[in-house]
């Protein structure tokens, strides 16, 4: 009787620590110095918050890294090797910014290009909707012009 309670407890023990010991597995973490912070804004200042972000190492076509931009417009990455580095902000919309990093040995950025596509200012915007507005308004009233000179060489 007294062996078969030792057994019970100490299966009972057993069953309480092997959970214990099947999640004991720990994990560490280290902020360490070495990544690039690209930062992506609108014309206006505004940034392109979450747009996709794709990054190409120098040696491949494949994308390195994809990724969203935070709500501020920044991509941070870290190269593993020298060259020029190709990142392209798209924010799914019309506007796109390529930019090209070069990074030295040390993981430092050497110059950067940007090139921007797909976005205009706010007064070209402005002047290309009401010039837009002005054409169609004016083939109407050329178009009901013509109907009424019809109309009156009819009768």
């Amino acid at each position: 009787m007294f062996r078969l309670v030792l057994n019970i407890m100490g299966l009972l023990w057993l069953l309480l620590l092997f959970p214990a010991l099947a999640h004991s597995h720990g994990v560490e973490g280290v902020v360490a110095p070495g990544g690039l912070v690209a930062t992506a804004n609108y014309q206006g200042g505004e940034p392109m918050s979450y747009a996709k972000v794709t990054v190409t190492s120098p040696e491949s076509e494949k994308p390195f890294q994809v990724g969203r931009s935070d709500k501020n417009g920044r991509f941070a990455f870290a190269p593993d090797k020298p060259g020029k580095w190709h990142l392209v902000f798209n924010d799914e919309m019309g506007h796109r910014l390529d930019l090209e990093v070069q990074v030295d040995e040390k993981g430092l950025i050497g110059q950067q290009t940007p090139s921007s596509s797909g976005s205009t200012n706010l007064g070209t915007k402005a002047f290309f909707g009401v010039g837009l507005f002005m054409f169609i308004a004016s083939v109407f009233l050329w178009w009901q012009a013509k109907k009424l000179a019809l109309k009156r060489r009819l009768s």
